[in-house]
């Protein structure tokens, strides 16, 4: 017996979300990953019609024995994963090292059969694994491979099984491998249950060849395939073919994640791509000697590919925006009309072309939102139709519903007129924001990210600073010292930069964030500085009097203080630390009538506010629960997790909830 070079625990860690239908694809991957043109699934049932025995056979080139220490012992670093341009062809498709492991999922036992050659003689044996012992495997080494006469591949075979279904098996292995023996028919690529081909002609929604003859000197075949579902893990890709069928690139269309069903595949064989180089990398050093993207022949392609499939989609999405109306009419979202009244057919029939309009140009408008939202926005829309621009409203319709993909951007010339455009930004913003509070949230309270002051907390809430209120400009970040702050005030309010300085001993005491609030007229009425602390720093005397040291700094310049300015200072962290003594401040300034409150001078000008991170959460709910409810986001928005405290702020650092940039740069150039 040999090891595979893990733990079992390991291997359950990688392996715990397989499922079985997904693992028996793995398999079918492999035959093909081993050049395989054919590959046969046998399921083995029982007298009682249960499927006992499965087995998954290939005429691929079978496991070379002298290789298998590396196929079987390394785990999660499969060979084919360092090919860097995998991502740019569809073989091999296994990378993690790990398929021949997923047995597991729906089998307890597993046999490798295989016939490979070595100098122009066929070998073979067998390799055997249980689900009880993943970590190793029998190699047949008492034996060593002999010496046949068979065809070259690979019969794995499976006993003691779950429970499975025919029906499920075939669907599954339809909804993995459709594209995939769609690029690969003219190499006659089949995969076989029980000896019946599998068939997916049922997912093909059309096809369209694409001629390209009147503008391009070579010939190439092209077709178009559109799909009636989603590809499984592949996008909707251009594949670049050679004149022996074989696949030499693949790229994604520029029609994808558009949330429009559109999903397509566009197949180009030509000889031309027989010595095309793709990549910059391929070119280096060579350029000009093969085809290349710089070629003016395919550039001029690629535009008519492209030009073909905006206006196909475009002939398709007008179909499905009646499909869609039609739906949203069943399911009573769409606003309701007297169709017994003239007008009112005529209001349905604008109102239709309004929507159809929109859903061809952008379908995510409505696709992207909860049924609630979507009433909302139908409703606004109607309002629209109904108001004094009525037909100058009509004009405009008349106009655009008849406009060129490429003239789609006069739709923001409807949009002029509606309020559509700020409330799907303002519920996008919402969106933004909960996923905000959420990745912040996680950041101060799950003890294992080991979160970070600078590099986590503030990085998230300077380019957050709504949550202390919507009506602050940032003028520092990044630990500004009161140089900095000062030009930063100065150019906020005059529009002059210029070099200051501040006499203080404390003036080189660094501020998380400060920014301010200032009138319609620019003048500052409230300055606010934000310190915040690491999730692990308990807040204590020591905290508050570097705020105090903050305090004196800023009171001892006069630029600070001109006219009745007021200064805020807040205190963030998680917890209090055990002396009680910010308990005993809140206590002692209970009187002022202000929650977090605990210092007040210059007759309420100048206060400092301590609050738990917890705390400004239940403010931000309070300021938002309204909305929320009403809006009825989905639930999974704050439900989502992170895996570490940087991929929570990268999530959500830079969203549509991202407010503006310092008015100092985090640079300390003075």
């Amino acid at each position: 017996m040999k090891s595979v070079l893990i733990t079992p625990e390991g291997i359950q860690k990688n392996l715990k979300n397989v499922k079985p239908l997904d693992a028996i694809c793995e398999y079918i991957w492999n035959g093909f990953d081993a050049e395989a043109t054919e590959v046969k699934i046998k399921l083995h049932e029982n007298g009682l019609g249960l499927i006992n025995m499965i087995t998954v056979e290939d005429n691929g080139v079978g496991i070379n024995y002298d290789e298998l220490k590396f196929k079987f012992q390394p785990f999660n670093d499969s060979k084919k994963a360092n090919i860097s341009s995998r991502a740019n062809h569809s073989l091999p498709h296994g990378q993690k090292g790990i398929g021949r492991l997923t047995f597991f999922a729906f089998s307890q036992t597993a046999r490798w059969d295989t016939v490979y050659e070595h100098e122009k003689k066929r070998y073979a044996y067998y390799i055997s694994m249980n689900k009880d012992s993943l970590n190793q495997y029998d190699d047949n080494s008492e034996k060593k491979p002999h010496e046949v006469q068979m065809d070259l591949g690979t019969k794995v075979t499976f006993t003691q099984l779950e429970s499975l279904d025919k029906k499920e098996i075939i669907q599954r292995i339809k909804e993995e491998f459709f594209w995939f023996l769609e690029l690969n028919r003219e190499n006659e690529f089949s995969i076989l249950v029980d000896g019946v081909p599998v068939d997916y002609s049922d997912f093909v929604m059309g096809t369209e060849n694409i001629d390209v003859s009147g503008k391009c000197k070579n010939h190439y075949d092209i077709r178009l395939v559109q799909w009636n579902m989603k590809l499984g893990n592949e996008y909707s890709r251009i594949y670049y073919i050679g004149s022996d069928n074989k696949e030499r690139y693949k790229e994604t269309t520029k029609l994808n994640k558009r949330a429009d069903q559109f999903f397509h595949s566009v197949y180009i064989k030509s000889s031309y791509f027989d010595e095309f180089h793709f990549t910059n990398d391929e070119i280096d050093g060579q350029r000009g000697l093969f085809p290349n993207r710089s070629d003016v022949e395919y550039k001029m392609l690629m535009e008519t590919v492209n030009d073909f499939l905006y206006k196909y989609r475009r002939k398709y999405l007008k179909e499905a925006s009646d499909n869609y109306i039609a739906k949203l009419v069943d399911e009573r979202i769409y606003p309701e009309f007297d169709t017994q009244n003239v007008m009112g057919v005529f209001q349905k029939r604008e109102l239709d072309n309004l929507v159809g309009t929109l859903y061809a140009a952008q379908p995510k408008i409505f696709t992207g939102l909860s049924d609630d939202n979507k009433k909302i926005t139908l409703q606004l829309l109607k309002l629209i139709m109904d108001n004094g621009n009525k037909p100058e409203l009509f004009n405009i319709l008349q106009g655009i519903v008849e406009l060129d993909e490429d003239e789609m951007k006069e739709l923001s010339g409807i949009l002029r007129y509606t309020s559509l455009s700020n409330i799907t930004r303002t519920i996008k913003l919402l969106c933004d924001r909960q996923k905000v509070i959420q990745s912040l949230k996680e950041i101060v309270f799950n003890k294992e990210f080991n979160s970070y002051e600078v590099t986590h907390v503030q990085k998230l809430v300077e380019n957050h600073y709504w949550m202390f209120g919507e009506q602050y400009n940032l003028i520092t970040s990044a630990e500004p010292d009161f140089d900095l702050a000062l030009k930063g005030l100065i150019l906020a309010t005059t529009g002059v930069a210029e070099d200051v300085e501040v006499d203080h001993p404390d003036k080189n005491k660094e501020m998380d964030i400060y920014m301010l609030r200032q009138d319609r007229h620019g003048k500052v009425t409230e300055n606010v500085v934000v310190e915040l602390k690491r999730p692990r720093i308990k807040l204590g005397e020591k905290e508050v009097s570097q705020l105090k040291k903050y305090m004196h700094v800023i009171k001892s310049d006069t630029r600070f203080n001109a006219g009745n300015v007021k200064w805020t200072f807040y205190l963030i962290g998680n917890e209090y630390d055990t002396s009680h003594y910010i308990e005993g401040e809140l206590e002692s300034h209970v009187n002022f009538g202000e929650e977090h409150l605990i210092h007040s001078q210059d007759k309420g000008l100048t206060k400092i506010y301590v609050l738990k991170w917890s705390e400004v959460f239940d403010d931000y709910s309070k300021r938002h629960d309204f909305l929320m409810e009403r809006l009825k986001l989905e639930e999974k928005l704050w439900l989502e997790t992170h895996q570490s405290a940087d991929e929570a702020v990268d999530s959500v650092v830079a969203n549509s909830a991202k407010l503006s940039d310092a008015v100092i740069p985090k640079s300390r150039d003075k």
